[in-house]
């Protein structure tokens, strides 16, 4: 192949590139047939999941009460890592695709200058000179995809495992630390939710405020070791004895709550003293010396949602009853007598 043929061609290709931008928009679309379009998909779907979380973490962040209840854990440092985390991932995903945009686009300029030379050229040789560029070209641009899409998948797959971490945080989130029942932010989520279910579907909705009686005394007398596992074996009776629709939380230092879907205040009434009767019932001692802690026992007021009422006015009546509990001697159950 001569060498005045090899100059004659690259000339005419360096002569319509200042013409290739009116060509770049039909090779565009001949590049997407050269081209997988897999990674794109992986890379959209990457940056969507962690976009997710992103929201989910800036939205938690300012939300997030200023003064947290007591039985509220702190925010998790991990949860904050991980979406910073992910952020950054993202980022390197966003990264990654613009590399794959200006590869495609660099292509496509390539078919555009080789698409107006080819009429112009006389001879084989310098139609061989323009084929041998497009395959040396495409096979660049095949080795970038390539190596491209190895890149979005391993983000992708690292992607998924923040994902999964930012869902176990956020559940951590929700969780009293010591009893593992929901925490206070938890319930007032769930007692808006529920509220506004019973609103829509017109059924019933009782909440039950309970209080573990003389705890002070426990924790002075037996020390704060113990008053935490009174506390978690308080958690545990009251777990064993509710649906899976119920939602127990620690709402406070000694004090749960229990939101009961579906549920008029005399059954409500039913299951809360089974409760009350079988923590009375226990017989408590200090693991490690065995001495008797003697009887631990619990009150409990009940409101059923009213008409009138919203999640703040359902607790304030269901904690009325739990005082009239307390006043009228401890270990009992006091209910809604407008709704019984």
């Amino acid at each position: 192949m001569g060498a005045n043929a090899a100059s004659g061609a690259a000339r005419r290709i360096a002569a319509v590139s200042r013409k290739g931008g009116r060509e770049q928009g039909s090779s565009a679309l001949f590049i997407s047939g050269l081209i997988s379009v897999e990674a794109l998909l992986i890379a959209l779907t990457a940056l969507s999941l962690g976009g997710l979380g992103l929201l989910f973490w800036r939205e938690w962040s300012e939300t997030a009460p200023t003064t947290a209840a007591p039985s509220s854990a702190p925010p998790d440092t991990g949860f904050t890592a991980t979406a910073l985390l992910l952020d950054r991932e993202a980022s390197a995903v966003l990264s990654l695709v613009r590399t794959y945009l200006d590869a495609g686009e660099r292509y496509s300029v390539s078919l555009a200058q080789a698409g107006q030379s080819l009429p112009t050229l006389a001879t084989p040789d310098e139609i061989g000179i323009i084929v041998k560029f497009l395959l040396a070209e495409n096979a660049k641009m095949q080795h970038e995809a390539g190596e491209l899409k190895k890149s979005l998948e391993q983000s992708k797959s690292q992607i998924d495992k923040l994902r999964s971490h930012l869902a176990e945080a956020q559940e951590i989130g929700m969780r009293d630390p010591l009893t593992s029942l929901r925490n206070r932010r938890c319930f007032d989520d769930s007692l808006a939710t529920e509220l506004a279910n019973a609103r829509a579907r017109g059924t019933a909705l009782s909440l039950v405020m309970a209080d573990i009686d003389n705890f002070k005394r426990v924790n002075d007398l037996f020390g704060h070791q113990v008053g935490d596992e009174i506390l978690k074996t308080f958690a545990r009776v009251i777990a064993d004895n509710v649906r899976a629709t119920d939602t127990i939380a620690r709402y406070g230092g000694e004090e749960f709550a229990i939101i009961l879907p579906e549920t008029q205040v005399e059954n409500a009434r039913l299951l809360t003293e089974r409760i009350r009767a079988e923590l009375e019932a226990m017989q408590l001692a200090v693991k490690e010396s065995g001495e008797q802690i003697g009887k631990i026992t619990a009150s409990f007021g009940i409101a059923e949602l009213d008409d009138g009422d919203d999640a703040n006015a359902l607790i304030q009546r269901a904690d009325v009853k739990l005082y009239q509990a307390k006043c009228e001697g401890k270990n009992r159950v006091a209910a809604d007598e407008m709704a019984a």
